[in-house]
């Protein structure tokens, strides 16, 4: 369902709250929703076509998970991170993205050594969509694109839970939060290891492509550090 699309009558009867969840997240990721930005519960009633309180309850389900926060005054917005919250979730990211990646480049590997291709054709589907936005295109297609490269990574490591504990929508609000921040030159190295990370993958050389999301990871690290306080919400 897009972010955008009518809840069904049986949908609201039994899942309204759910819809209302996924389709802030699909949001997110589809870059309607950025990180600071208001939710107002009578737009989400007239989009999806629920009533006010399965919206109530699915915000407050939403907060829950950290996605969105909730003010007397404000009302419910889209969370922005602070910048120890961000630090936090690039070890998670560093943990999670080096073992898909090497399970994918061994997959790839394995794949191409039995004279299928599958595999990868879809990371360089994935991959060109991502390289035609370049260093200096849309910050929300850049944006989307980059969470579909990782996606089909994920996709071709193909372990479930690795899939479940990966923080796609934190990860998206990160991106979007901090892109106008970085420096031209921080956009060029990233398109450049993403370049590098392809034809690891591609080789199917599991060592190198964990080498290289770790150092992806550390060069995030450090650019998150010297970043201005502006970037990120306060300290909660």
């Amino acid at each position: 369902m897009s972010s955008t699309e009518p809840a069904t009558e049986s949908d609201r009867k039994t899942t309204s709250p759910e819809l209302v969840i996924n389709a802030i997240k699909q949001g997110i990721l589809h870059g309607r929703y950025a990180p600071g930005q208001r939710l107002i519960e009578a737009d989400l009633q007239r989009d999806l076509r629920v009533s006010r309180g399965p919206v109530r309850e699915g915000l407050t389900r939403i907060a829950a998970e950290g996605v969105v926060t909730q003010s007397r005054y404000r009302g419910a917005y889209i969370r922005a991170l602070s910048r120890n919250e961000v630090l936090e979730l690039l070890q998670v990211l560093g943990s999670t993205f080096t073992l898909a990646v090497s399970l994918a480049a061994a997959k790839i590997r394995r794949d191409q050594q039995e004279g299928r291709h599958g595999y990868a054709q879809k990371l360089t589907e994935a991959y060109e969509q991502l390289m035609a936005q370049g260093p200096s295109g849309d910050r929300v297609l850049q944006s989307i694109r980059r969470t579909r490269f990782y996606d089909v990574i994920f996709e071709i490591a193909d372990n479930r839970e690795l899939t479940r504990i990966n923080p796609v929508v934190p990860t998206q609000l990160l991106r979007m939060q901090i892109h106008s921040f970085l420096s031209p030159e921080s956009h060029q190295r990233q398109f450049a290891d993403y370049k590098r990370l392809y034809q690891a993958l591609m080789n199917g050389d599991p060592k190198e492509a964990r080498w290289l999301i770790k150092s992806h990871i550390r060069y995030s690290r450090i650019q998150i550090l010297h970043l201005p306080d502006e970037a990120f919400a306060t300290e909660p």
